[in-house]
């Protein structure tokens, strides 16, 4: 709990790239299978995936504005504002790569080759 109230400062750099990989390979997978089932979940997964790089963003926010908390010199400090706002950044450019491949996934059925 300690972790969700003051932030972890590098959650948005892990969940950033781990969740739009995972969500690519997901859709990657059942391409096939949802041209034929005319069932398709791409959209929804990489929706899931976008509010994880989201929870991801939200810690690190946490951790930039609570910046000094635990962290005795300085300069951890300074390096933690670092990797948090650096987080912060890396999460948001994966959450907009995100929000492309929700509209891909909206637009293309996986039925185009």
């Amino acid at each position: 709990m300690q972790a969700i109230r003051n932030g972890v400062s590098w959650a948005g750099f892990a969940s950033g790239p781990t969740a739009w990989a995972v969500s690519l390979q997901l859709d990657y997978a059942i391409s096939d299978w949802q041209c034929h089932a005319g069932f398709r979940p791409t959209a929804l997964f990489s929706l899931l995936a976008a509010a994880a790089v989201l929870a991801g963003i939200a810690l690190s926010w946490r951790a930039l504005r609570n910046v000094g908390f635990g962290i005795s010199p300085p300069l951890h400090a300074r390096t933690r504002r670092f990797l948090a706002g650096t987080s912060v950044g890396i999460g948001a450019l994966f959450a907009l790569a995100m929000l492309a491949q929700i509209a891909a996934g909206l637009i293309f059925s996986g039925c185009e080759l």
